[in-house]
């Protein structure tokens, strides 16, 4: 009776551990598996410490991987060797970015690569363009349906045979490479003198909110938007105090963007012309799990005094408007550059499709200082910098398409 239970409880643990037992095999394309072999032991160090620090805010925003059809052994191995690859991109960009600091020590490091730049891509859609428009009603379908009230600004009626001739001539504008941003070269007439050195970087923290994060909304236009024309009025208004609005409201309401799947800060700004804003305390966010919601319209509206907005062309008129308050740029951050940096100055990005929308708010002889919406968790505590260029574009695209507030 003794032998046949201990038999009994022999096979069952051999079958548990045939069915946790990691064959060992490369995971994903591009690693350097013998190598990953060697570096194991660090390697599992290095994805302990990250889970301590990220792994609650990773799953929690889907930046780690949905595995639950593998065994706990498989996950932890797809893990590891996510986290290989992460060591092995930060060497490439920090070679090409010496002055700047790359880490590990992200939330985004289990992404690969590609699930990054998908993530990330198109967030931002350059306002009065054709770019990306074949793709907007599928944003529109995965987001949540803007509601056709008083708060949803104009509504789109464009007819089918319109939408037919854009979609052709995005086809073109693509094809002649229009939607994405190459790297410059020097240009006399954007020369960038270094006569302007210093601005009064983030002007000050009565007129700056604290960081936010977006969380797995493609809402970084909203960010941006509500960023600058609080802290334009602020500025107007003397310094005085800083009204907070609320992102929500452009994320649900302004009909013209497509919620959580990207918008032009330019049809933001139209509509918070038009419309007005409400605080963040009477319409706040809740879309930190990617979903839009429709418009509601129980919050009362308020005047931001925005007049209108500008563009800004090439690096000196950027920082010239800086002088005078925040200016919203577009950047390319679908990235290794983008998902591993924690401080210094970047210098170059590995890819230059623009994808976001963020807000420079200073800068010094060497560099702009960008107002990012990933949470304090990322970067310089939610900051970037971004070395000053004598290219037409800017480094990582940043002076390739601004917009600034007029009060």
């Amino acid at each position: 009776m003794c032998t046949s239970a201990l038999r009994l409880a022999i096979a069952v643990v051999a079958t548990i551990i045939a069915k946790t037992t990691v064959v060992a095999r490369p995971m994903h394309a591009g690693i350097d598996y013998r190598r990953y072999l060697e570096e194991k032991v660090n390697i599992q160090a290095d994805l302990d410490e990250w889970k301590s620090k990220f792994g609650d805010v990773a799953q929690k925003n889907g930046w780690m991987p949905v595995s639950e059809d593998r065994s706990a052994g498989d996950r932890e191995e797809d893990l590891r060797q996510r986290i290989f690859l992460a060591k092995q991109s930060i060497a490439s960009v920090q070679a090409a970015n010496p002055e700047a600091n790359f880490s590990i020590m992200s939330p985004f490091s289990a992404m690969t690569n590609e699930e990054f730049n998908t993530y990330v891509l198109n967030s931002y859609i350059r306002g009065n363009s054709m770019s990306g428009m074949a793709t907007r009603q599928l944003r529109r379908d995965a987001s949540s349906d803007s509601s056709s009230n008083v708060m949803s600004g104009s509504s789109d009626t464009t007819p089918s045979w319109i939408n037919t001739i854009e979609s052709l001539l995005k086809n073109l504008v693509d094809g002649l490479g229009m939607a994405t941003v190459q790297p410059g070269s020097d240009s006399s007439t954007n020369a960038l003198s270094k006569e302007t050195t210093e601005s009064q970087t983030a002007y000050n923290s009565r007129c700056m909110a604290p960081i936010q994060s977006q969380r797995s909304c493609g809402s970084c236009w909203a960010f941006a938007t509500v960023s600058a024309v609080e802290s334009a009025q602020c500025i107007a208004n003397g310094k005085r105090s800083l009204t907070k609005y609320s992102e929500q409201q452009l994320v649900s309401c302004n009909s013209r963007n497509w919620g959580c799947g990207g918008g032009a800060p330019e049809y933001a700004l139209e509509y918070v012309q038009q419309n007005g804003l409400c605080t963040e305390d009477n319409y706040p966010y809740t879309s930190d799990s990617g979903y839009a919601y429709s418009c509601s319209s129980s919050c009362e509206t308020q005047d931001t005094g925005l007049t209108g907005f500008s563009q800004v062309s090439g690096e000196k008129e950027l920082l010239r408007a800086i002088d005078e308050h925040p200016v919203i740029v577009a950047v390319a951050s679908g990235n290794n550059v983008w998902k591993h940096y924690t401080g210094g100055v970047v210098s170059t990005c590995d890819a230059w499709e623009l994808d976001h929308a963020v807000v420079a708010v200073g800068y010094d002889s060497s560099s702009i200082k960008i107002r990012n919406s990933w949470g304090t968790y990322r970067g310089e505590n939610g900051y970037i910098r971004l070395a000053r260029s004598s290219s037409t574009e800017g480094t990582c695209g940043v002076a390739s398409d601004m917009s600034t507030p007029q009060m």
